[in-house]
């Protein structure tokens, strides 16, 4: 059975009401300081600045330029704490690559759309 009516002779149709979207007003949010920053961080202690930008409510894209020695124990104890931070401001954090770090705060969540490839032995 089909979810029309079926209209008898002598029936008429009614035209449909639009909504004319140039009527309705324009909602703009209110100017922020928050911005989408870009960083460079060489050791743990660059942190204080990423850190503090975080809690203002910016969105950070971190570039790690780490020294080769004790390279991945340094990236490792700083993405430790760049998750904590975001978790701090209810944001999200994910690594890109090897050296790249996205950071979001103020509940903005990152849905990370890369499938994840298993490695072959």
């Amino acid at each position: 059975m089909g979810l029309r009516k079926r209209k008898g002779k002598g029936s008429v149709v009614e035209p449909k009401g639009f909504i004319d979207l140039t009527e309705m007003p324009l909602i703009v949010p209110a100017e922020t300081d928050a911005r989408v920053k870009i960083i460079e961080v060489r050791t743990f202690e660059d942190l204080s600045v990423p850190a503090e930008l975080a809690y203002k409510g910016n969105i950070l894209f971190i570039r790690c330029t780490l020294p080769e020695e004790n390279r991945k124990g340094a990236m490792e104890t700083i993405t430790a704490e760049l998750k904590r931070i975001a978790k701090d401001c209810g944001g999200d954090m994910v690594i890109i690559g090897d050296s790249s770090v996205l950071l979001t705060t103020n509940g903005v969540k990152i849905d990370n759309m890369i499938s994840k490839r298993k490695k072959k032995a």
